[in-house]
């Protein structure tokens, strides 16, 4: 029978469902060990958990420079994901990592980065992202802005920090859907804390620029603090 030598087997059919499993598997793993990190903040032992190492990247910084993982461990660092032409949440992540980095400034806790990665590389041009942080003040602190091929920068935000990052298909010209969490990275490149610095409400306010100026909340701040101190006494004790 013709049509029966056209139908897919049991064989075909099997082999689907192992795939959705496999692809839905992963993507569960990385949602709970995301979920577990904001729920499990800390280990047995009082540390912080290791929930991934970071994958080995190499991207374009505002100044030109290349920079690599690897030109990034030996120190703490605070990662997010934003673009500059963002009228969403992004102008308020930067205006709150940019007031956390002078609280540790004036806390005089040495020793700890900010690093912005874009989420739109094609209008992020180092120039675009040097107008962008002198704009907001970064050139006073240790912060880098890194750019690089899309596909290198999603794939770093989805595999490596695990959230998302993708192209926004809802309303006018083109934006990204990206994750408006802070991520706390080790001195060995590997993740140990999430952090939401941004509400749902000023998420889904229609003039998001009136949060921006409006510190981040205060438990969150001293928690990000605290959690930092903890990987800087790891450092000391050689662990």
């Amino acid at each position: 029978d013709p049509q029966t030598e056209l139908r897919p087997g049991r064989w075909f059919w099997l082999g689907m469902i192992f795939s959705l499993a496999a692809v839905g598997g992963v993507a569960y793993l990385q949602y709970t060990r995301v979920n577990d990190a904001r729920t499990s903040r800390y280990t047995p032992t009082g540390s912080l958990p290791v929930i991934a190492q970071l994958p080995d990247f190499a991207l374009t910084e505002r100044s030109g420079r290349t920079v690599t993982l690897d030109d990034l461990k030996g120190r703490v660092w605070i990662a997010d994901f934003i673009f500059t032409t963002c009228g969403g949440p992004c102008p308020i992540m930067t205006s709150r990592l940019g007031d956390f980095m002078q609280t540790l400034k004036e806390k005089n806790i040495p020793r700890v980065s900010a690093v912005s990665f874009t989420v739109d590389p094609e209008t992020d041009t180092p120039e675009a992202l040097r107008e962008y942080a002198t704009m907001k003040l970064a050139d006073d602190f240790d912060w880098l802005f890194l750019t690089g091929s899309q596909k290198a920068l999603f794939e770093l935000s989805v595999k490596g920090f695990m959230l998302p990052a993708q192209k926004s298909e809802e309303g006018e010209g083109h934006g990204v859907d990206h994750s408006p969490r802070f991520i706390l990275v080790d001195q060995k490149g590997r993740i140990r804390g999430y952090y939401e610095v941004v509400t749902n409400e000023e998420i889904l306010a229609m003039e998001p620029g009136r949060f921006i100026g409006k510190p981040m909340n205060p438990d969150t701040k001293a928690q990000l603090i605290d959690d930092i101190m903890k990987l800087l006494r790891e450092e000391a004790q050689g662990r």
